[in-house]
């Protein structure tokens, strides 16, 4: 092969062994599919034109193939007139037949056709003869870029870059500007100033109002949508990184709430909510979006962020009605990288380090029984810990022994920083006929504690095969093994128990043995030797199409999508001996060693077939589509238990005891048959409309509610093409007005709710086992599908050629919700689903981007803000207790509880307030009573806040200069509430003795303190303890959630070596956060306790490099 003499070898032989190793590796596996010519980058054209000027068949040509042309204006004849009839034809035919007998040559270098006058030689001085000469190089993210126009601007001179994106012009205007401009990138003027070399970087055109953008089922420029849409490059996403790719949609477009509120190892995936929530969550049904991967249903966190080409978020009915009952909670496409026509080789990798952004601090031995003895006197009762033990204490200075310990549990068992990792390689490139993209890629996420990590294992194939003009077909294959590890007792007891264990309890003893720890729970044996929950999930999906065009207008598409999942489970529980200092067994019974095997497969099938429809008859453009799809799904699940294990060291189900073994399964199937439809026009590219359909059919419905129809209608104006606004043209280059209606469905409610599920079990009768069956709850065969109406009204606009404004305002309001209505207990049987709820969101977004530079440095800004307002409107009547609630007139997920007013002041004061819990002295938290009967009971609970923020917003914000760029991401919610309860905020409040109490909590009531942060001590109390206001705290913030700050080698020292480009970069993720909630917990999870992972910042660095 030419090229690999052609490369330059680095002096390193094994680097040079290693560099030309991987490029034979990627020829041999296209060896077949490398006949690449210019040719082939076009799509075939068809013209019909008679006696029409040469320049006007070259415009045609450009629009139609996305080739551009380059030449003097001079040396195209003005005058001739020439006839072109070609059909479905190359672009080599009909360059061939339009330049027949003219004085014309031209030459295709890559999407650039350069035409020049026959007599003038191929290697001839530049277009004009010059003064002074430029030169330079032109590179993208990937490296060298050839075939980019480079124009001297407001003339006719101009080349474009060689092979190795080299340019050289030659001229008198030393104060002139360059443009620099290839399709798909941005254009770029350069100011010569003087200058004698100009190098420049193009970026991938992706944000700008032509862009063409993924819906439904197909393609549309942006400036033609009428409905709410927000597109992201992939670009956008893998900058940051993640181990789960639904982390990275965070901040990256307005309307869009992604909530991460984990760092566990496999665990950390983002929460995405759109537009707020719409819907009440039960067990079965969520109010996640539907995610689409190249038009499979799929999750984020299945596809690796390196693959990802765009995403489309859609955001209101008349974008999303085209999915109907999949729809309710708006949609995310996710378009994945697809082969080129030459041979490429991308390594992409990074390494980096974890550690928690909070951890709550914990007292050391002596404060703990010092503060507990406090506790214990304030509520009438002897100190537990004895003045000598105290002194003792004293004594020992902070120093641990087996007889006085002083164990800092967090220090024992986190270990420092967990380590992650991520490789993906991906190799691509073809033919005029097969074009393959091949990736494979290995991430693996330590934990921050022992016996826990996360690994995921992933190979994809992309290809693209040609037939005919006529016939084409994709085949997309992926498989995923993810293998998730944590200790037995699982990840968010070891911290329950970090930091709620006293510190003044034994770890591990002197001699080396396990610590009695508390009450038998040891957290550092627990890890080290407490066994391994572990779940492997393999994945596969195949997504294969054939598509067939027997006219150009005309397009018909069959579409089929099989995957299976799989998660086998395995946790081995394993029981720990403890011992006392001296080596006697510990009196504190270990828990039995338990084995829980389980199994879950699922079988995911779709099937479309669809029409597509385009063409344009004069000023008007048409395009519609029609097709049906079938979906099934097929889950089946068993697991088994059994304990008293006798070999530790042996987890397998029979080595266990029969005597309390278990064993249960289920089985689930649902289908979903649907037809859909859309209709696009648009008048002079002015004004346009679109209308949606979709019926479906639902196999989880009753006879007479299993099919609904959901429809969609959506208009828009482009204000800045009407003639009136001609004299703004210079400031505004786009405003379009776009209004939406559409109602959509929600199929996801569970399983068949509309049946009533027979429960099979086992009881004794007289003296014999029996078999039995039961009815458990009451059916409903009314219930039918839940309706969301949206209406959205939106505008987009660009100015000044850098500025970008998008805002929309919109109403959804979701009815016909599933409910479990009340029904009198004599009945004996559970209440069923009712269709009762009825929840209303409001909200209104805003987007602005801008690009700009400054002499060589260039930035972009780019900000969202958005506001939703929830609320129940209808719940008809049900008001069930708990901290976060649903109620009339209130935000879903509403926390619910007592009004604090403060603190009792003295024995006065208490006697004189409403009977509240317990035993209620000065410095116990005083509550509101609402209804004036002198009782603090449930009745006086009211809704406090709302745990869903209000308002979502990010800023990206990048920059580069000469090969350094830097890109700071600041993500932030305003007007959100959260509430810490149990041992996670309150002390002493967990166990015989108690728990132990955070640092923050020292600042308690005491008389000489009666501004304290915290109520006074009490042990056993329960009036400090209730859900109330007081322990809510504005859950708003700011974070800086990425910054990565990278460096980009210059051509000219990468190519000696046989690399395109090479980029390197260091990283932070959740680095700095302005909030105020509690201490020593992150505000983006603001409800729970102590027993969850934390989060974690992560700093990393990596490397890009492409052959």
């Amino acid at each position: 092969m030419k090229f690999i003499n052609k490369v330059l070898l680095p002096a390193q032989p094994q680097l040079a062994k290693t560099i030309l190793a991987m490029k034979l590796i990627a020829i041999m596996m296209f060896t077949a599919l490398t006949q690449v010519s210019a040719s082939s980058f076009s799509q075939t054209i068809t013209l019909r034109e008679n006696k029409i000027s040469i320049e006007k068949v070259l415009q045609l040509i450009e629009k139609q193939s996305g080739y551009y042309f380059l030449y003097n204006s001079k040396d195209i004849p003005q005058n001739e007139r020439i006839s072109v009839t070609v059909t479905n034809a190359s672009i080599e035919e009909v360059l061939k037949q339009c330049f027949k007998d003219q004085p014309l040559s031209y030459k295709i270098i890559r999407q650039t056709i350069v035409l020049k006058r026959k007599y003038v030689e191929e290697n001839q001085a530049p277009l004009i003869t010059p003064a002074i000469k430029i030169s330079g190089t032109v590179t993208d993210e990937k490296g060298a870029l050839p075939g980019v126009s480079v124009k001297l601007k407001g003339s006719t001179i101009g080349t474009v870059t060689d092979v190795k994106g080299n340019y050289s012009l030659t001229f008198s205007d030393s104060n002139g500007t360059l443009v620099f401009t290839s399709i798909g990138y941005v254009t770029q003027e350069i100011a010569i100033n003087g200058q004698t070399k100009i190098d420049v970087q193009l970026k991938a055109e992706s944000k700008g109002l032509n862009e063409v953008v993924v819906v439904g089922y197909g393609t549309q420029k942006k400036v033609n949508l009428t409905g709410a849409v927000s597109s992201v490059s992939g670009d956008d996403l893998k900058i940051r990184p993640v181990g789960q790719t639904s982390a990275s949609l965070q901040g990256v477009a307005p309307g869009v709430t992604v909530t991460q509120s984990s760092g566990r190892p496999g665990g950390d995936a983002g929460t995405i909510r759109i537009r707020g929530v719409g819907t009440i969550e039960t067990t079965g049904k969520t109010a996640d979006p539907l995610v689409l991967i190249d038009g499979i249903e799929g999750s984020m966190n299945n596809i690796d962020p390196n693959l990802i080409e765009s995403v489309s978020i859609l955001k209101d009915a008349a974008s999303a009605s085209i999915y109907g009952s999949r729809a309710a909670n708006g949609v995310i496409l996710v378009t994945t990288k697809r082969g080129g026509k030459q041979i490429g080789i991308s390594y992409n990798s990074y390494a980096g380090w974890q550690k928690p952004t909070n951890m709550p601090k914990t007292v050391n031995a002596l404060d703990h029984m010092l503060l507990l003895n406090e506790a214990y006197v304030n509520v009438g009762r002897t100190q537990l810990y004895s003045d000598a033990l105290i002194q003792q204490y004293r004594a020992q200075n902070g120093v641990s022994t087996d007889q006085y310990p002083n164990t800092d549990w967090q220090k024992e068992v986190l270990i420092g920083s967990g380590f992650q990792q991520s490789q993906f390689l991906t190799v691509n490139g073809g033919s005029e006929k097969v074009r393959l993209l091949t990736s494979v890629g290995y991430f693996n996420q330590k934990g921050i504690i022992e016996n826990s990590d996360f690994k995921r294992y992933t190979i994809r194939n992309n290809t693209d095969v040609t037939f005919s003009k006529k016939f084409s077909a994709k085949f997309d294959l992926q498989i995923i093994n993810a293998v998730t590890k944590e200790p037995g007792v699982g990840s968010g007891n070891i911290f329950n128990y970090i930091n709620g264990i006293p510190a003044n309890q034994l770890g591990v003893n002197s001699n080396g043995s396990w610590g009695v720890g508390w009450n038998g729970l040891n957290p550092i044996a627990q890890t080290k030797d407490g066994g391994t929950n572990k779940t492997t999930a393999p994945f596969a999906t195949l997504n294969a199409t054939l598509l067939y065009s027997p006219v150009e207008w005309l397009k018909a598409e069959v579409n089929i999508g099989p995957k299976y999942a799989e998660s086998i489970g395995k946790n081995f529980n394993k029981a720990i001996q403890t011992y006392l200092p001296d080596g006697t067994p510990s009196f504190k019974t270990p828990a039995l060693t338990t084995l829980t095997e389980s199994s879950s497969r699922s079988f995911y099938n779709t099937l479309r077939a669809m029409l597509t429809f385009n063409k344009t008859f004069g000023a008007h453009d048409l395009k519609a589509i029609v097709g049906a799809s079938q979906e099934d799904y097929h889950n089946d699940y068993t697991s088994a238990y059994r304990d008293t294990y006798i070999l530790p060291d042996y987890p397998v189900i029979n080595a266990g005891s029969t005597a309390n073994q278990q064993t249960a399964g289920t089985s689930e199937a649902w289908a979903l048959r649907s037809y859909f439809g859309r209709i696009n026009y648009d008048y002079k590219q002015k004004y346009l409309m679109e209308v949606n359909g979709r019926y479906d059919g639902s196999s989880r419905f009753a006879k007479g509610n299993k099919y609904a129809f959901f429809p969609s209608v959506s208009a828009g104006w482009r204000i800045s093409q009407e003639s009136f606004m001609e004299p703004l043209k210079n400031t505004i280059d786009e405003l379009k007005l776009r209004l939406s209606w559409g109602r959509l469905g929600n199929q996801n409610i569970g399983t068949y709710p509309s049946v009533t599920a027979v429960v099979l079990g086992t009881s004794v009768f007289g003296k014999q086992v029996v078999n039995t069956a039961s009815l458990n709850s009451l059916a409903n065969s009314d219930i039918t599908w839940e309706s969301t109406k949206m209406s959205d009204i939106g505008i987009d606009m660009t100015l000044f050629s850098h500025l970008t404004i998008t805002a929309d305002y919109y109403t959804r309001k979701t009815s016909n919700i599933l409910l479990l209505l009340d029904i009198p207990l004599i009945i004996g049987l559970n209440a069923p689903f009712q269709n009762a709820g009825v929840v209303k969101n409001k909200g209104w977004e805003l987007g602005i981007g801008y690009k700009g530079n400054i002499n060589a440095f260039k930035y972009s800004v780019n900000l969202n803000l958005s506001d939703v307002q929830n609320k129940v409107i209808d719940m008809h009547g049900i008001s069930l207790p708990g901290l976060t609630v649903n109620r009339e007139g209130y935000a879903v997920n509403s926390i619910y509880g007592y009004q604090a007013e403060g603190y009792f002041k003295d024995a006065a004061d208490v006697a004189g307030h409403a009977t509240q819990f317990g035993t209620v002295a000065a410095g116990d938290i005083k509550y509101k009573d609402q209804n004036n009967d002198g009782i603090i009971n449930e009745k006086d609970k009211v809704v406090l806040g709302s745990t869903i923020p209000r308002y979502t917003y990010a800023s990206n914000i990048t920059g580069s200069f000469k090969g350094f760029d830097i890109s700071i991401f600041l993500q932030g919610v305003g007007k959100a509430n959260g509430y810490l309860y149990g041992p996670g905020i309150m002390p002493f409040s967990t166990g015989q003795f108690g728990g132990t109490i955070l640092e923050q909590n020292k600042d308690r009531w005491t008389p000489d303190n009666p501004n304290a942060k915290f109520p006074r001590l009490a042990f056993g109390g329960s009036n400090n303890e209730q859900n109330s206001s007081f322990w809510m705290k504005d859950a708003s913030y700011l974070r800086l959630k990425n910054l990565q700050v990278g460096y980009t080698f210059p051509v000219s020292l990468t190519s000696k070596i046989g690399v395109r480009s090479m980029r390197m970069f260091v990283n932070g993720s959740n680095l700095f956060t302005s909030d105020n909630f509690w201490k020593g917990y992150d505000v983006e999870s603001p409800v729970g306790t102590v027993n969850s992972y934390p989060q974690v910042k992560v700093y990393s660095f990596g490397l890009n490099v492409n052959f």
